[in-house]
């Protein structure tokens, strides 16, 4: 590690505190009354109109308005902010100290002489003005090193604004997968009570001909029921996943507008992938979790000079200007009275050397401690490089495994789809049994749910990889767009 560079890499940030020094943090606060204790009375603001325009959801369009509006990410956006403000605070270490003082009193005494039975009385009124500076000249790199430790702060808190970012575009994923995944499964189940409904009017009529037992109606109608309760299941995920996706969004209504649509499930299988070893560099160059335990090497590694220079002595400038005033009234009972007047400028400038010798052990524990910490925050980076590694492992693996079963399954589903357009005509000939057609059915539907699962959990594999490699590219550094008033960076 290069200190001296980083020593003289601060010096210009000294120049940013002096200008960004004074003023108020300026921010856009929430969009909307979050005080209100009634949900129905609340005060609507705009981001209640966040998707009057939009028609069709899709998932790059969620992704963006999570990234202006999610009221966790913006608030570790604020946190970034204050882990600069602290940084900048670090950095007055560097100016003087400059102290102004005004003192202004008056003071009294009376004096009794028995022998000559005379009294005295004084009487004075006197001000001290001073203009003190003081600079610390050298104190062993302790400030530099606080300095530096809160310039790695400020960096591991933007990690962790991006790490925010990959988490919830991830989340944002899921969710949305979710409502795509319901409302194909309420499809599929409206499409098995229309065949229900279809078959059993047809056995209705037969029945009345003699053609068909009651029990083949009953079937049916059982079958409807079925149907019905799968499409009321499918329903409640649909709106679990619509409100999860709505939080994600910000969006205060908790609900999604009745007018947003989505588009249809992704039926893409292509396995598109490079080979494991690619996206586990990539991860682990990405990673903002594994950036910010390695900041917190830096940051426990600066804490270890700053504790040995503890042992180093404390040189400070001091210099000063004054200017005393007495006035001052003396009277003795028979003598009269005297005026004093005085004035009293002065000044003084040194340098001070202070060194706390080292006869204590607190200074010694101190660096041991720093020591250990070090020791802790290195392992800290070994435990989050092996779970970088399993997850991204297990995100290729989950990939490559859905987009095959995906495969697979769309096969299948045109296999048992002929089956059972082959089944029903028997039936309807009456040259199979009704417990084959309740089969034929029942795998059709099975294959479909299946096979719109399996195309989902590409989808999410999707995005489980990409939250592993951190390369979403909705929302990073270059195109976010907080909303925020950017004027607090000013």
């Amino acid at each position: 590690m290069n200190i001296k560079k980083r020593i003289f890499g601060v010096l210009p940030s000294i120049l940013a505190l002096v200008v960004l020094s004074g003023g108020c943090y300026r921010y856009t606060p929430p969009a909307t009354d979050f005080d209100a204790d009634v949900f129905s009375s609340r005060t609507k603001g705009k981001q209640d109109d966040i998707l009057q325009d939009v028609k069709i959801l899709n998932l790059e369009k969620a992704q963006e308005i999570a990234i202006k509006n999610n009221p966790d990410y913006i608030s570790v956006y604020h946190a970034v902010n204050a882990a600069r403000m602290r940084y900048y605070q670090a950095l007055n270490a560097y100016m003087p100290e400059f102290n102004a003082s005004f003192n202004m009193g008056i003071n009294g005494n009376e004096n009794y002489n028995r022998h000559n039975v005379a009294t005295t009385r004084n009487r004075a009124f006197t001000t001290q003005t001073g203009l003190n500076a003081s600079w610390l000249i050298f104190d062993g790199f302790i400030r530099t090193m606080d300095v530096l430790s809160a310039r790695e702060s400020w960096t591991a808190q933007r990690h962790q604004e991006d790490d925010t970012r990959r988490i919830l575009m991830r989340s944002v994923a899921y969710a949305f997968n979710d409502i795509l995944l319901a409302r194909g499964q309420r499809a599929i189940a409206k499409a098995d009570m229309d065949f229900q409904l279809k078959n059993l009017e047809q056995t209705q009529l037969k029945l009345e001909f003699g053609a068909v037992p009651l029990s083949d109606v009953l079937n049916f109608k059982i079958l409807v029921n079925n149907a019905i309760g799968d499409q009321l299941a499918a329903e409640y995920a649909y709106n679990a996943a619509v409100y999860s996706l709505a939080v994600l969004m910000g969006y205060p209504d908790g609900n999604l507008p009745a007018h947003i649509d989505f588009p249809p499930i992704n039926a893409g299988t292509d396995e598109h992938v490079s080979t494991v070893d690619v996206y586990l560099d990539i991860a682990l160059n990405n990673r903002p979790d594994l950036k910010y335990y390695r900041e917190q090497v830096k940051i426990n590694e600066y804490s270890l000079y700053a504790a040995y220079g503890a042992y180093s002595p404390v040189v400070r400038a001091n210099a000063g200007v004054g200017f005393d005033t007495a006035a001052g009234r003396s009277s003795t009972a028979g003598l009269g009275a005297s005026n004093s007047y005085a004035n009293s400028p002065n000044w003084s400038a040194g340098v001070t050397v202070e060194w706390l010798l080292p006869l204590e052990w607190r200074r010694a524990a101190r660096v041991k401690e720093a020591q250990a910490t070090i020791a802790q925050a290195r392992f800290n980076v070994a435990s989050t490089w092996l779970n970088v590694v399993e997850e991204v492992r297990a995100a290729y693996d989950n990939y490559v495994q859905n987009v095959r079963l995906a495969r697979l399954y769309v096969t299948t589903l045109d296999l048992v789809t002929k089956q059972r357009e082959l089944v029903e005509e028997e039936y309807n000939a009456g040259n199979t049994e009704l417990t084959r057609l309740n089969e034929a059915q029942l795998k059709y539907v099975q294959a479909e749910n299946t096979m719109i699962n399996s195309l989902v959990s590409v989808q999410k594999a999707i995005a489980q990889l990409r939250a592993a490699t951190n390369t979403s590219p909705i929302g990073t550094r270059v195109e976010q767009a907080v909303s925020v008033d950017k004027k607090s960076e000013q």
